[in-house]
């Protein structure tokens, strides 16, 4: 019998947060379809090597006083709900532990992975903004500590931006020359690398849209709400797109839940969920009649489940640019562009249009089918 190939999967993936540890495990189950292959993230948790000292605690606190006062409600507010957040942490350790295949040793910091680095037959950087400069580059996910035998390749990063100054493009033409295969989760971005590099990088889907919503649903619990309802998943501070959630629950006369994450949605009069792990953002989604996100990855698991979905911008400004531009490009790419709400006035009627999932699942299908043939290329170029 052929000995499997060991597969080393490196991307932002143990913190508390449902697209980043969902995209990882997504980078894994998409790997381990291939029989020839065994793969695992490694479990490198990004960690800085020394701690502030307590005085410079305090001077950048005091820096930041006036900052706290005109900034009250969200300071008390994120303070005062602090502990019913962190209640929803147990939930993610429970999906890791339970689904995911970490590597045996667990690396916290750069030295460590570079000192003692784990032995692979190929190297993966993930999904996610793992080459973007607003993070901050990591040498790690640039695979700075992998073996040069190796084959080395990128599933689905993204640089995050829509333009690059000359030092970070210099940084990351450097970095991506020990590269085998490229790829990109955004056509803005597969252009820019192919600009810096002068190779072609093929546009792939995000990971988790590789994984089908069948598949995706053994991992999912489901909630425990009676009747129908509208989601909510907002990171942003904007208010327009919680008007239009207010008018979209009367219009619907649906309850509205909220995930909450950004301290504007810290109400009580909302129906918030606390205790929401990984399996349980799957389950919510899932069996929603509408969501209404401004997350990239509540967007792109709403439509893998054909949901309603509702999608604002973060950010004022162009769509097509800067962070805007990961949820431009692939409602583009699927054809449902004219989701994205750019805009809404409070108390505006909404006209509705439905979503044809028809049609998404014939681009699907096609996106689909492009980036499967790109991991074929990394996982058979081993012998």
């Amino acid at each position: 019998m052929q000995n499997k190939k060991k597969v080393g999967i490196i991307t932002y993936f143990y913190f508390y947060n449902y697209g980043t540890m969902l995209q990882g495990f997504a980078t894994q189950l998409l790997f381990n379809k291939f029989q020839n292959i065994d793969s695992e993230i490694i479990d490198y948790r990004f960690g800085t090597k020394t701690s502030p000292r307590k005085m410079d605690i305090f001077l950048i606190r005091m820096k930041r006083i006036f900052v706290y006062f005109k900034e009250f409600k969200r300071v008390y507010l994120i303070g005062k709900y602090a502990k019913l957040m962190s209640r929803r942490n147990k939930y993610f350790d429970i999906f890791a532990a339970k689904n995911v295949c970490l590597s045996s040793k667990k690396y916290m910091y750069e030295h460590e992975i570079s000192e003692d680095a784990p032995k692979y037959d190929i190297y993966v950087t993930g999904s996610d903004q793992t080459f973007s400069p607003k993070i901050g580059f990591s040498p790690a996910l640039f695979l700075s500590f992998a073996f040069r035998d190796s084959i080395k390749a990128a599933y689905a990063p993204s640089l995050g931006v829509s333009s690059l100054t000359e030092e970070e493009s210099n940084y990351i033409g450097e970095q991506l020359q020990k590269y085998d295969y490229l790829s990109c989760r955004e056509s803005i971005g597969s252009n820019m690398l192919e600009k810096i590099t002068g190779r072609k990088v093929t546009t792939v889907l995000d990971p988790t849209l590789m994984i089908h919503s069948e598949e995706w649903m053994r991992y999912a619990v489901k909630p425990k709400i009676n009747g129908k309802y509208i989601l909510c998943y907002f990171l942003g501070e904007r208010d327009y797109y919680r008007d239009y959630v207010a008018q979209l629950s009367k219009q619907t006369s649906l309850q509205v839940y909220y995930i909450p994450v950004n301290w504007k949605d810290f109400k009580k009069c909302n129906n918030l969920l606390w205790e929401v792990g990984p399996s349980e953002f799957l389950g919510l989604i899932a069996n929603a009649e509408y969501v209404c996100t401004d997350s990239f990855h509540g967007t792109i698991f709403s439509v893998n489940f054909h949901k309603e979905v509702r999608v604002f911008v973060k950010h004022a400004g162009s769509v097509s640019g800067g962070d805007n531009s990961r949820l431009f490009d692939v409602l583009k790419r699927l054809g449902i562009e004219k989701q994205l709400i750019t805009e809404y006035t409070k108390g505006t009627i909404i006209q509705e249009s439905f979503i044809d999932y028809k049609h998404v699942d014939d681009l699907l299908l096609r996106e689909r089918e492009k980036s499967l043939n790109y991991v074929k290329s990394i996982v058979y170029s081993v012998d």
